[in-house]
């Protein structure tokens, strides 16, 4: 009956807006976002902690080399190792050392930043041995063996929190090759030049005398 004080009655639509200015009222509204505020904290929290993909690279099954095929530079590490690279997908760059003697190939991927070494077993692979497994949320390790199954050397990566992927190979005769933290799918681009690794024609006798026991 109030809506027909003095005979008037107020238009419905002015009633409804009045209602719908008090519950749109900032006393009502605050405690909404708050709430909307607070859920996407912790919807972010959840999916954050999801652990990322942590899937191994390709194993390396290292035997003979075959012939280079048409558009691959081959690599020639200087302990009898060798990789391929496809000149489409990569450059290769050769730095001639003084200490130690000896020649660091940095193989990179075209239109990215991406890329990995190969030398010797030494500290330019210092975080690769020391800092990188330290701040992994994902270590693995494996050895590497040929044809014969004899242990020719280790491979071990891992993925950081970023998801992103390292890896660090050794191989027994003295080579390494490895790249720092990098996107998986350029990753998995890079691994291609990794397992192609391959001993030399001598590079299987020497190093079997080299593992020889003493008699």
């Amino acid at each position: 009956m109030g809506a027909m004080a003095n005979g008037n009655a107020a238009p419905i639509s002015m009633i409804f807006a009045k209602q719908t200015s008090s519950q749109l009222s900032p006393r009502w509204l605050a405690p909404v976002v708050v709430v909307i505020l607070a859920s996407s904290f912790v919807i972010y929290m959840f999916f954050s902690r999801i652990p990322h993909v942590t899937k191994p690279p390709l194993a390396i099954a290292i035997s003979a080399c075959p012939a280079v095929a048409s558009g691959v530079h081959r690599i020639a590490s200087d302990f009898g190792i060798r990789f391929d690279a496809s000149e489409e997908v990569f450059t290769v760059h050769a730095v001639v050392r003084d200490m130690p003697p000896g020649t660091l190939y940095v193989v990179k991927l075209k239109g990215a930043d991406a890329n990995m070494a190969v030398w010797s077993d030494d500290d330019i692979f210092r975080d690769l041995k020391t800092a990188y497994p330290v701040f992994s949320e994902h270590v693995e390790e494996r050895n590497i063996r040929d044809a014969t199954g004899r242990i020719s050397g280790t491979d071990r990566w891992g993925y950081l929190q970023s998801g992103e992927r390292w890896r660090y190979v050794r191989f027994s005769g003295g080579d390494a090759a490895g790249y720092n933290p990098t996107p998986p799918k350029q990753a998995n681009l890079l691994d291609q030049v990794v397992n192609s690794a391959c001993f030399s024609r001598d590079e299987p006798l020497r190093l079997a005398a080299k593992l020889q026991p003493a008699i």
